[in-house]
């Protein structure tokens, strides 16, 4: 028995595994700009945040510079670091599993909408898909701005809805909302990150992820 009827996962570190990919566009991008390099430890933080906001924050790109910064990563993504990105173990099969079982299975993210449509379809994940909120080129990418027009779109009881993801972004957007959420801890946020949301469910792998949504598990929160 389901969980929820509609889930939105979050896509960058809850459904794909994407961080050796965008860490390598972003330092084409910093090499391009003549910005020094960075470690993986440093560049961490860029998943999950929108691009603009992981450019001025993270890696420190002046402000008059950072659209410059984002448009050039928009151009280099379409070709640099794909092959280092790839779908979670198990998370081709939940999805698939869900839509068996007749969920209704949705992605909010960030990632602006061309680029989260053209990672769902490389990676073999766009079949089981019913619904994308992406970020607007050109307009927002803030989170809770994407997850309540998810939301407004879908027009369901919000009891029926619940937000996946790792990062507190995805957490405290479905807080602010007002629908459940699941934290995952196999993602790029810290445990301490993830339960600091106090989120509905928090669960530390796919397995454990599959079990609640489909049903097959009662454990409210794995430490």
């Amino acid at each position: 028995m389901l969980l929820y009827q509609t889930v939105l996962f979050d896509l960058d570190g809850t459904l794909i595994e994407s961080a050796p990919g965008i860490f390598a566009c972003a330092r084409a991008v910093m090499q391009e700009m003549g910005l020094p390099s960075m470690t993986d430890e440093q560049l961490r933080p860029m998943v999950g945040p929108p691009l603009a906001v992981c450019f001025s924050d993270v890696i420190g790109v002046p402000a008059e510079r950072v659209p410059e910064a984002v448009a050039r990563y928009h151009r280099l993504a379409k070709t640099v670091g794909l092959d280092a990105i790839h779908p979670y173990p198990g998370i081709p099969d939940l999805l698939k599993r869900l839509k068996e079982a007749g969920a209704r299975v949705c992605v909010v993210t960030s990632k602006v909408t061309p680029t989260a449509q053209a990672h769902l379809v490389r990676y073999g994940l766009a079949p089981f898909i019913d619904h994308l909120w992406g970020g607007i080129p050109g307009g927002s990418a803030e989170k809770t701005f994407l997850l309540q027009t998810a939301v407004d779109a879908l027009a369901t009881e919000k009891a029926n809805l619940v937000m996946v993801g790792d990062r507190h972004y995805d957490l405290t957007a479905a807080h602010t909302v007002g629908i459940p959420s699941i934290g995952v801890l196999y993602g790029y946020g810290s445990k301490e990150e993830i339960m600091g949301c106090a989120p509905t469910y928090t669960v530390a792998s796919v397995a454990s992820l599959s079990a609640l949504l489909l049903g097959s598990s009662s454990v409210p929160c794995e430490q």
